[in-house]
């Protein structure tokens, strides 16, 4: 296997290409992570803790489709490769299932619980089926640390741009196609999405290639269970991701609630999500800058450190004026960029840190893990809030008595702060330090000559 670690820095097509996939991701992934819930709760009508009970279940879901499409991907043989071909026959699919997402109340009007219920696992089933594919490629497609850094600095970049245009577009969009009926409106913008994320998906397509030489790495069921079981740095990862994702979730899904009853903006979130989204794309490159020049886990720490500021911030001084409160949103962008970068940075690290330990190199199956560790751990903030939203006696479309208003305040900001710090102390137990990731990748090159 000589050969199998030929590959070094890309050009910038690639790394372009492969970035831009995470645009027309985001266009869904954004939709259902900033309006699923409240689609369900205010323009549905359905109850909080149903809706968050929805979550639950494809929660639930998650853990069985990740990790199995992670072994089925990295086992996959193509003349396109290991990953491309799902990029290729995944994104119409990938679309259609969006579009049912924002429909099965227009179809099935009747029975909306199990209509959303439905096709909310469908549209994740085929998620995963696209997207631990297409997360895989940064780890097929070199083993060069630092170009590794840009191929995650280029997918967050567009990945920001993309959750830009679906906080800022999607309300509006809703209201304009749907000529006064919300329920319609929802469902045709995902049609234009899932229009347009399938031409990205094919420039994708087109401007990657896989160099890392699979063919002769025979996997069997052990011996993914041995890669596993040994990949420490990956399992520190894993925990740092949930906890902060969690919290992440937490705070971007509460926020909808919080400027609308205690600011009394109902239509200020699209602001607020798009001047969040805007503070992360524009810090997104010097974040990446920073990485290669230091370390990708001290980013990690500044930009989880620089989070669980904000959100202390916000909830000792409870601002109910608009310029202070989203100031202190920019801030929480500039952080989310950190942490985004740094942790799609290294998790293709972690791959051939689990190759020196175990001796077993299986890609797709840690993404495949991750994917479902962010997955998991969103669907688990969704549940959250909406079970939090019922516990504190929030009532869809009236005024909040004063208990709830409290409650809001604790759910929007002091839970998030708990998460960004715990998240922090995990990564402290990371153990590839300085160029250790260099040297290891080199070891195994010699290995293998």
């Amino acid at each position: 296997m000589g050969d199998t670690f030929k590959a070094g820095s890309l050009r910038i097509g690639a790394i372009i290409g492969y970035g831009a996939g995470d645009f027309g991701l985001n266009l869904f992934y954004t939709g259902l992570n900033l309006y699923l819930l409240y689609y369900y709760t205010d323009v549905v009508g359905l109850a909080p803790g149903i809706a968050g009970s929805l979550f639950m279940v494809a929660l639930l879901w998650d853990a069985v489709t990740d990790p199995v499409m992670g072994a089925i991907a990295s086992r996959t043989r193509t003349r396109f490769g290991c990953y491309r071909p799902y990029i290729l026959f995944g994104g119409p699919l990938l679309g259609a299932s969006f579009v049912l997402l924002f429909a099965a109340p227009v179809f099935w009007p009747g029975t909306p619980v199990l209509a959303c219920l439905l096709t909310h696992l469908l549209f994740r089933t085929v998620y995963t089926v696209f997207a631990v594919p297409y997360a895989s490629l940064s780890a097929a497609m070199t083993t060069h640390s630092e170009t590794r850094t840009s191929l995650s600095g280029a997918r967050m970049q567009f990945a920001t741009l993309g959750a830009i245009a679906t906080a800022f577009l999607t309300p509006w969009l809703a209201g304009q196609l749907g000529g006064g009926d919300l329920v319609r409106g929802y469902m045709m913008t995902a049609l234009v999405y899932a229009v347009f994320a399938e031409i990205v998906f094919i420039f994708t397509f087109l401007s990657v290639s896989e160099q890392i030489n699979t063919d002769r790495i025979n996997l069997d069921l052990t011996s993914t269970l041995k890669a596993i079981k040994g990949n420490s740095a990956f399992w520190v990862l894993f925990a740092s991701v949930v906890v902060n994702v969690l919290a992440s979730t937490v705070f971007t899904k509460s926020i909808v609630y919080y400027t609308r009853y205690v600011i009394g903006e109902a239509g200020m979130v699209r602001e607020v999500l798009t001047l969040y989204t805007i503070a992360a794309a524009a810090a997104v490159l010097g974040w990446t800058f920073l990485a290669r020049r230091t370390s990708k886990p001290l980013v990690l720490t500044l930009g989880l450190g620089i989070n669980a500021i904000a959100f202390l911030s916000l909830y000792i001084i409870v601002p109910e004026a608009k310029p202070l409160f989203c100031a202190f949103v920019v801030m929480a962008g500039v952080g989310t960029a950190a942490t985004i970068v740094a942790f799609w940075a290294m998790l293709p690290d972690t791959v051939e840190y689990g190759q020196w330990k175990t001796g077993v190199r299986d890609e797709s199956i840690f993404f495949g893990l991750f994917q479902f560790s962010q997955k998991a751990a969103s669907g688990l903030g969704v549940g959250a809030v909406g079970l939090f939203l019922q516990a504190i006696g929030y009532v869809a479309n009236a005024e909040q008595t004063p208990q709830t208003l409290e409650g809001l305040r604790t759910l929007s900001f002091g839970l998030p702060v708990i998460g960004m710090v715990a998240a922090a102390l995990i990564v402290q137990f990371y153990p590839m330090k300085g160029a250790q990731h260099g040297q290891i990748v080199e070891s195994l090159r010699q290995g293998e000559a």
